[in-house]
């Protein structure tokens, strides 16, 4: 895995990788003892011996194997891997910590802990081959192709409640800052406070906050900011994230960075236990690219001065215009923050590859004009239902056009910040906030020789009191990485809608996990729903749209309505027609209902219905055999379902005459993102090439994968 991950670096940074195991470096900086010193010595003679010459400048170190605060003794249970720093004073918790900085220390006036980051540091706390696999497996996926998206354009400050107000004012000044400095953003606010606060047997919950935190993870978010109470088990008091929920995750295409100002989250050097930060980062399915976390008990103001010095530095770029690696925001960010000896920075790690840069669109992404108006003169007032064209180009950070770029733009729109204030839960006083999240219109636009243009009408539902809206962009090329981002957010909207002549609702078709499936099919417990909509002016997606969300409704239980809107994105250039996808949970066997009502842009309605039969994943279930056409004279097709979406199905249809001889063996496999199959044709042929006779036949159908075997028998006649 280390060798897997240096070669990585090796190709798409060009750097000069070495992987060293701990036993070498004891061999000749301590005798072959193992010593924490070892590792240090073994950095400060690389550092001393370039001088200064960049070139052979140590930058990077990377810790790959977990650590225990147990030093010297080796037994199974124990994670010393790789020796780790403990503070002198390790018994007491206000001065007990645990830091990888002191590796990164190198001038000869620094010792211990006391001193500058003179290279970045990090340390994946992998205990095994499979766990050390799993990450640099999500490291590899995380700069290919398969992580574009326009999650990478999103932002989240999650803010702990009490304390007078203390972590949500914290929160909300860094997310002020960032979207003051870089408007590029946009940022998801989840301020627990901000929910209603239940009471349970275990204590108080924030139901509404945990579900939010739940959907971001699954839409994904470049940073995931946490500031507030926290311990190794659980984020908040009320635990809105615990262990149960980080091992559920499967974000692996949109893994954020992590960084949690609280206690103990990630407190990695405990053998007796893999803690809550620890988990993010090693579920091999989602979680986190990386962790700014800590590992034992912090304090709010310290936390607060950190976890600023990071955003400060989160968005710099180099000489070359290329944003900086994490390790080095981390360093940057420590060195600029406290006094040489401040316990409280060094309890902060960094879990994760210290030469890793985030996710960050690379190219910039400008607003041409809109309704054929020159963006440099447009003042003019968007109204509700009116007719909507934006032309844009994406760029080099030098301002050139990128003539040669083909790919695809999403462009969202939304609507004016709103104010909103949290709920005082616990007592004490309220705390105002402003928040841009309600989506007027999401769709995609080719982007040709660097050039788009999109057109939509603007929905009827929207704050009619005129404000500045804002045009998110993000673009992907149709070969290749290089992503591109961009704003506008002087886009004037409101007044009175304009006249449309439409009564109509939209078009709504279902399906479940693809466009395959039929009505009264099979499906596993968790299966993806399709909406395909369509309607002459569009589709209304509004976020904030009281009473007329995109929403489903699961065996007529109106009263818990699952709103869909935010899943919706129009068809590439076309905004009449549109997708939803959205993943269903946990649902019981047997057979179920689910009715989805949509909206247009002028607020007429529909409604559609889709019957399917849930059936338990845990053993393979076959349904629905069938072949078609039948009787038939030439040729037919078999079809069948199951209950086993997204793995591989193997296939043998088995053809017998009335007297049981096998004439005929069809054997094939494919990979099932579905529950229904594709066609498998016969020529009516036996296995020597000659055409059956005509008459009566059975054929017994059999499928097998890894969760077991099925088998039916079914009845077809050749004429």
């Amino acid at each position: 895995a280390a060798n897997e991950l240096a070669e990585l670096h090796r190709q798409i940074d060009h750097m000069i990788v070495e992987v060293v195991t701990p036993e070498i470096v004891y061999n000749e900086f301590s005798s072959g003892m193992p010593d924490v010193s070892a590792i240090k010595y073994f950095m400060k003679m690389l550092y001393d011996r370039a001088g200064n010459d960049s070139a052979f400048m140590p930058k990077y170190l990377l810790l790959m194997g977990d650590g225990s605060y147990d030093n010297r003794h080796y037994f199974s249970a124990n994670t010393n891997y790789i020796l780790t720093y403990q503070s002198l004073f390790s018994t007491a918790p206000v001065s007990s910590f645990t830091t990888d900085d002191y590796y990164g220390m190198l001038d000869s006036n620094e010792y211990e802990y006391v001193g500058k980051l003179d290279i970045s540091v990090g340390r994946l706390p992998v205990k095994s081959l499979s766990e050390a696999n799993a990450v640099v497996r999500k490291i590899k996926n995380y700069v290919s192709s398969a992580s574009l998206g326009d999650w990478r354009n999103t932002l989240t400050f999650v803010a702990d409640d009490e304390d007078s107000n203390e972590h949500i004012g914290q929160s909300d000044a860094l997310a002020t800052m960032v979207d003051t400095t870089y408007p590029q953003y946009n940022l998801d606010k989840i301020y627990l406070d901000a929910f209603q606060q239940e009471s349970t047997p275990t204590g108080d919950r924030y139901p509404g906050a945990h579900e939010a935190i739940e959907r971001r993870m699954k839409k994904g978010t470049l940073v995931f900011n946490y500031t507030g109470h926290g311990n190794e088990y659980a984020l908040s008091h009320e635990h809105v994230v615990i262990n149960t929920d980080i091992i559920q995750w499967s974000n692996f295409n949109t893994l954020p960075l992590f960084i949690t100002a609280t206690c103990e989250f990630s407190h990695w050097d405990d053998y007796n236990r893999t803690s809550a930060g620890e988990l993010v980062l090693l579920n091999p399915q989602g979680g986190s690219i990386a962790m700014f976390s800590t590992t034992r008990l912090v304090y709010s103001t310290s936390n607060f001065a950190l976890n600023k010095s990071f955003f400060d530095y989160l968005y710099e770029r180099t000489a070359n215009g290329e944003y900086l690696p994490i390790g080095d925001i981390y360093r940057l960010a420590k060195n600029q923050t406290g006094g040489l000896g401040d316990i409280n920075k060094r309890n902060f790690s960094l879990l994760g590859d210290p030469a890793l840069r985030l996710a960050y669109p690379k190219h910039l992404i400008v607003t041409d004009s809109i309704n054929g108006k020159a963006i440099s003169n447009f003042t003019d007032t968007i109204k509700p239902l009116q007719r909507i064209k934006i032309s844009g180009h994406v760029e080099d950070v030098n301002s050139t056009i990128l003539t040669n770029y083909l790919g695809t733009v999403l462009v969202t729109v939304y609507d004016k910040p709103i104010s909103l204030n949290t709920l005082a839960n616990d007592g004490g006083s309220v705390f105002p906030f402003k928040i841009q999240n309600n989506i007027l219109f999401k769709g995609q636009a080719s982007v040709v020789n660097g050039k788009f243009n999109i057109e939509f009408i603007m929905p009827k539902d929207i704050q009619y009191t005129s404000g500045f809206g804002k045009i998110s962009y993000y673009a992907y090329p149709n070969t290749g990485i290089e992503d591109a981002t961009g704003y506008f957010n002087k886009l004037l909207i409101g007044g009175e809608p304009d006249s449309i002549s439409d009564n109509q609702g939209p078009a709504i078709s279902l399906y479940m996990n693809n466009e395959t499936f039929v009505n009264g099919g099979t499906t596993n417990e968790s299966p993806n729903l399709i909406v395909h909509l369509f309607d002459e002016n569009g589709i209304n997606s509004v976020s904030s749209s009281i009473g007329h969300d995109i929403c489903a409704y699961l065996d007529g239980n109106y009263s818990k309505k699952i709103v869909l809107s935010d899943n919706y994105i129009s068809e590439k250039d076309n905004y009449k027609k549109g997708k939803i996808i959205y993943a269903l949970t946990n649902l019981t066997p047997g057979e179920h209902k689910i009715t989805v009502k949509a909206w247009d842009v002028a607020n007429n309605s529909s409604e559609s219905s889709l019957n399917f039969v849930v059936v338990s994943s845990e053993k393979l279930s076959l349904n629905r055999v069938l072949n078609y056409p039948n009787p038939f004279s030439t040729k037919t097709s078999f079809y069948f379902e199951h209950n086993q979406a997204d793995r591989q199905i193997q296939v043998m249809i088995q053809i017998f005459t009335i007297t049981g001889k096998v004439v005929k063996t069809i054997s094939t496999s494919f990979y099932s993102d579905g529950f229904r199959s594709e066609p498998i044709e016969w020529d009516r042929r036996d296995d020597f090439g000659d055409k059956l006779s005509c008459g009566v036949y059975f054929y017994k159908l059999t499928i097998k994968s890894t969760a077991g075997s099925a088998e039916k028998f079914e009845k077809l006649v050749i004429l």
